[in-house]
């Protein structure tokens, strides 16, 4: 059984505004979507709900050289069983993250195109093993009466010695599969 989910915006949005006559940019996010059997929620892993993961703000000189990661930043997938969604007892599910903006380097989800260059993203599972992009996850236990949250982990990494200035903004999609 497979649930289709929502596209997850990670990234980072900035503004900078002056006294003066300066020009920033805002950028609005969201998602409309069918659901489905069972709806997933981005989460704080253990918390509330949220619209977008941050990764944070770096300089450029903060990428060294090739393969230097920013700190992690915790994320989980919810998935709340309810009358639609029954999850039978002793469950497992993987996720497989397809990157919207395709993959760089090894293993990593590209940013969008026309923002920073050299770098983009890594998703971990829980044990903080890298997740290769359009690949399945380990398998994650799933209550049956309560919800569970799928705890991942995603940070910027640098694919190239030298990393150019710019919006840092992945895309990706993900499903949740029972095996």
């Amino acid at each position: 059984m497979k649930w289709t989910v929502l596209t997850l915006a990670l990234g980072l949005a900035s503004s900078t505004a002056f006294a003066a006559d300066e020009s920033g940019q805002i950028n609005f996010y969201g998602t409309v979507y069918a659901g489905g059997t069972c709806p997933i929620e981005v989460v704080n892993p253990g918390g509330s709900v949220i619209p977008r993961v941050t990764l944070g703000n770096f300089t450029t000189k903060y990428f060294s050289k090739v393969g230097v990661s920013t700190p992690e930043v915790s994320f989980a997938l919810r998935v709340t069983p309810d009358t639609t969604c029954i999850i039978p007892p002793n469950s497992k599910a993987s996720i497989t993250f397809t990157p919207l903006h395709g993959s760089v380097g090894t293993d990593l989800y590209a940013i969008r195109q026309g923002g920073a260059s050299g770098l983009g993203m890594s998703i971990k599972d829980e044990l903080r093993a890298k997740i290769t992009p359009g690949t399945a996850s380990k398998d994650y236990d799933l209550y049956d009466n309560r919800p569970t949250d799928l705890r991942f982990y995603a940070a910027y990494e640098s694919y190239q010695a030298s990393v150019g200035d710019g919006l840092a903004e992945a895309e990706v999609s993900f499903v949740v599969s029972l095996p």
